[in-house]
């Protein structure tokens, strides 16, 4: 029997009724909901949660009196918070469904018109968490990658990434001043423990590892 995933959906919305309301639907289909009435409440515990296990999905009032979802949204952005590991889900009025639209081509990871009381908002839901869910794997496959690269001696790091920037075995040599050999079978040690077949797999892995896990050496590598 497999484990149970931990997800957890999270509402912040100035409505009492609604956070309530959206409470009790989420949890009859075992969704747990943490209701937040307003921006410093839902800052307060963001960290706690987006540093858990659990897969996440927040719906967002895109009217709120003291900050808009909007203004909430762009914030999220500003700070570094991954919308992928946090996907957001805005909750609007009639009037407002044309800014809905501009935030979902801005990241957003759709919206629902209000009320929203019903079983499609619960599956697009369950779609979000599962991109959150992927990001974390994603995210500890890269860990594992770096846990590896951080077994790599000194030399084996400085031809890693020489070799990831696309420069030929001969250049490498120049630059380290040790020979071609050398730089082979440093290479070889390189693809062997990182279980890569080329430079350019190698180029990609490094890549992701910087977007995700913020290696300055990686620096210019596209």
């Amino acid at each position: 029997m497999e484990p149970t995933k931990k997800v957890q959906v999270l509402l912040l919305d100035d409505d009492d009724d609604l956070r309530e309301g959206m409470k009790w639907m989420f949890e009859t289909v075992d969704l747990p909901m943490q209701g937040f009435a307003n921006f410093e409440s839902f800052k307060s515990r963001l960290d706690e949660y987006v540093g858990s296990d659990a897969e996440l999905c927040l719906l967002l009032d895109l009217r709120m009196p003291d900050m808009s979802g909007l203004e909430v949204f762009e914030w999220l952005k500003r700070s570094g918070y991954s919308l992928d590991r946090l996907p957001v889900i805005f909750l609007t009025g009639h009037g407002d469904i044309s800014t809905a639209v501009e935030a979902v081509k801005n990241g957003a990871f759709d919206f629902y018109e209000k009320p929203t009381t019903d079983q499609r908002l619960i599956e697009r839901v369950k779609q979000a968490l599962q991109k959150s869910g992927e990001y974390l794997v994603n995210l500890e496959v890269l860990k594992q990658w770096s846990e590896r690269i951080d077994r790599l001696s000194p030399r084996e790091r400085e031809v890693m990434f020489l070799v990831a920037k696309g420069k030929l075995n001969k250049v490498i040599a120049s630059e380290l001043d040790i020979s071609m050999r050398t730089v082979e079978v440093h290479r070889a040690n390189v693809f062997d423990k990182l279980k890569v077949r080329s430079a350019a797999e190698l180029a990609t892995l490094l890549s992701r590892l910087s977007d995700r896990l913020g290696f300055d050496q990686l620096a210019g590598l596209e």
